[in-house]
């Protein structure tokens, strides 16, 4: 597959080029950028397959320079050294990323799972979600997340629960309607704010704000607003209990 680097650390480039070489070679660097405006033309000249891309870059920034082509028809890994935060945003965007320093293994894991055939509208509701993910996960309120059919905008103060269902997940909303997403829960429970959202079971997240009820037991029940009564494990139950005041 013909591969491009993009990133204003050269360092970065070299190493990442060396790995490249020595673990994937499968992949093969056609071209090398520094900033997202030379990153435009590499990619008109070469037409790549697979494009390793900085986002925090001087210019023209990584999502900036996606943004200025048309079509997006090459996958995209993003190499970050990012926050927490920002990772979440990434991470529940459904684009792989790798984190610097970046670990081999790591990058062996993402080459792996680029696909041989993809959507080129796929691809982009990924770059358009996770652009909008970045610009709010700072100050949670509202995300946006995708589904098997497009992308779902949705504000956390709607959200009574979320469900696990294999490697998918159910979110239920207040108004007693409910989406299934194609993020695992783990992914949600990374990015949902902690002092509103509770993860009581390893299949239930809860929105703290729609407790009705407590029911006792060995790890006991919680009874939500909406009806629902999630199962509360034994090993949360202290945390839980703590958070209510008991």
């Amino acid at each position: 597959m013909k591969t491009i680097l993009i990133d204003d650390e050269v360092h970065c480039i070299t190493t990442l080029s060396w790995a490249i070489k020595e673990y994937c070679p499968e992949l093969e660097i056609v071209a090398t950028g520094c900033n997202g405006v030379e990153g435009i033309k590499l990619i008109r000249d070469h037409k790549p397959d697979v494009v390793f891309l900085d986002i925090e870059m001087p210019i023209l920034n990584g999502l900036d320079m996606l943004n200025a082509i048309e079509n997006i028809d090459f996958k995209v890994i993003f190499t970050t050294a990012y926050n927490q935060y920002a990772v979440r945003a990434i991470k529940l965007s459904a684009t792989d990323y790798l984190l610097k320093p970046i670990d081999k293994d790591e990058l062996m894991i993402a080459v792996k799972k680029l696909s041989a055939e993809f959507s080129e509208h796929d691809e982009k509701n990924k770059i358009n979600t996770l652009k909008h993910n970045l610009g709010v996960v700072p100050g949670l309120h509202k995300v946006v997340v995708p589904t098997d059919d497009g992308i779902l905008f949705f504000d956390l103060v709607n959200i009574v629960h979320l469900e696990a269902d294999s490697n998918y997940t159910m979110i239920y909303f207040d108004d007693l309607t409910k989406i299934i997403s194609s993020r695992v829960l783990k992914d949600f429970e990374d990015l949902l704010p902690k002092e509103q959202f509770f993860r009581c079971h390893r299949s239930h997240i809860i929105n703290l704000n729609f407790i009705q009820k407590y029911i006792k037991g060995e790890g006991g029940s919680i009874v939500l607003k909406n009806g629902k009564m999630i199962e509360l494990s034994r090993r949360k139950k202290a945390d839980f209990l703590e958070i209510i005041g008991m």
